[in-house]
């Protein structure tokens, strides 16, 4: 039986049991979704020699200006990164990950690593890659519709 899309709102069930997972502490090794998220943007620039400025998780987050400036606040209580000015650039401020951040991340990495192999070992290989693919077609067409759906 094919599951109606317009009864009991089928997709906001969906994305909150979803959100449960990618709440969960142990996948979040103790971080919010948005902090664990904002150090992997800024290790990955990292990664390929790119600086990270606020701008930069703006735009990867999706989230606003003073939302973005409250979660690097929130992050540099936590020992999570520090912010630095550079010498040839003294209008842009930098973010740089400690090794507290670092290490985090590599925990996170380690502990997702094994909870997939695990879902994908309960799914099936076939079952988990078919899912992939599907929420990848899933988040190109949303994209494309949310470009269009508030423009009347």
């Amino acid at each position: 039986m094919k599951p109606d899309l317009g009864k009991d709102n089928l997709l906001l069930t969906t994305m909150c049991r979803a959100g449960a997972v990618f709440r969960d502490q142990h996948l979040l090794c103790g971080l919010t979704f948005q902090e664990l998220s904002a150090c992997h943007v800024v290790r990955i620039n990292d990664q390929m020699n790119k600086p990270t400025r606020a701008k930069d998780i703006s735009v990867a987050l999706e989230i606003s200006k003073p939302a973005v400036s409250k979660l690097l606040n929130a992050m540099e209580d936590k020992g999570l990164l520090l912010r630095e000015r550079r010498e040839n650039d003294r209008k842009s401020v930098y973010l740089i990950l400690t090794e507290k951040a670092i290490d985090l991340i590599e925990e996170q990495k380690a502990t997702a690593s094994v909870v997939t192999k695990k879902i994908f070992a309960e799914m099936g290989m076939d079952k988990a890659k078919e899912f992939l693919a599907d929420m990848n077609l899933f988040y190109e067409c949303y994209k494309k519709v949310e470009a269009k759906l508030w423009e009347d």
